[in-house]
């Protein structure tokens, strides 16, 4: 019986003859946890200096990924952690592949999700060449997040179409985040995972966790989407911002600072959430 429930299931019998896969993808799901919490915590430093607390001299100021790299990069042993941090990028970065081109659903969902695992995978390579950047690199690098998205945005607004295809990316942006917060407000975050054996109270506060962590994640996702859109409106390439500047922006009044206590709290939770869950995690088609 076994055996055929696994010629039924492409994506069991891959896990199952190659199980290395999944013990190298579980060890990306612990890189991505890192880098969560870091960016959360980084997050929540803009929360207290808003309330006037004053970030010791040289604390990094960017609270995003790119900053949590960067922390890492000023830590003892911060090369030695880079290269691990790159390595593990790199290995969730080729889950997310590997998962995209699993057989599955072919409807229209399933090829979103396959297009979002894609882009997932750009991404966490992305943080990878970063932080191997900074663990070759003699000097620390003053580059931030904040002005790779102005520059790419003025870059693009060059073009004839380029207004149309910013407006686009942040109006997709708000999409991914329309869909996070649904995931989290459904607490369905555990269709990646093995939760047999959890109890009932792991499993209730790991969805917990999981679901604060999609939220904190979609109003991210929706910041930058809203300020990419816009620059698109405006023409004015300055408009745009990475995370960590566009936290920044809306941080001088109440609101605003409520919806960075939300990303930072998120991004905590979401790190926590990976780490806690990285050894359950399971190849699973869209």
């Amino acid at each position: 019986m076994p055996t055929m429930s696994l010629t039924k299931n492409p994506t069991g019998r891959l896990a199952a003859e190659h199980p290395e896969i999944v013990k190298l993808g579980r060890a990306g799901w612990f890189a991505k946890g890192v880098i969560y919490l870091l960016a959360g915590l980084l997050v929540l430093v803009i929360v207290a200096q808003s309330f006037g607390w004053e970030a010791p001299a040289g604390t990094p100021k960017e609270a995003s990924p790119t900053g949590a790299i960067k922390e890492v990069a000023d830590s003892a042993g911060g090369n030695l952690l880079l290269w691990a941090l790159a390595i593990g990028l790199f290995i969730y970065a080729a889950w997310r592949v590997v998962t995209a081109l699993l057989p599955g659903s072919t409807d229209a969902k399933g090829w979103v999700t396959r297009i979002g695992y894609f882009v997932s995978a750009i991404l966490y390579a992305t943080f990878a060449f970063t932080a191997i950047s900074l663990a070759t690199s003699s000097t620390s690098t003053s580059e931030n997040g904040n002005q790779k998205v102005t520059d790419l945005t003025t870059r693009i607004l060059s073009h004839t179409a380029g207004r149309w295809l910013i407006g686009i990316a942040g109006v997709i942006a708000i999409g991914a985040a329309i869909y996070r917060a649904a995931k989290g407000l459904k607490l369905d975050v555990t269709d990646e995972m093995e939760v047999a054996g959890m109890s009932a109270t792991r499993l209730r506060w790991t969805k917990r966790l999981g679901a604060i962590g999609e939220i904190g994640r979609a109003v991210a996702i929706a910041l930058i989407g809203f300020f990419l859109i816009r620059a698109a409106v405006t023409y004015d390439s300055a408009e745009a911002t990475g995370l960590d500047g566009a936290l920044r922006r809306i941080a001088d009044n109440s609101w605003g600072l409520l919806l960075v206590v939300v990303v930072g709290i998120g991004f905590v939770a979401y790190g926590v959430f990976c780490l806690t869950t990285f050894t359950r995690r399971r190849l699973e088609a869209p």
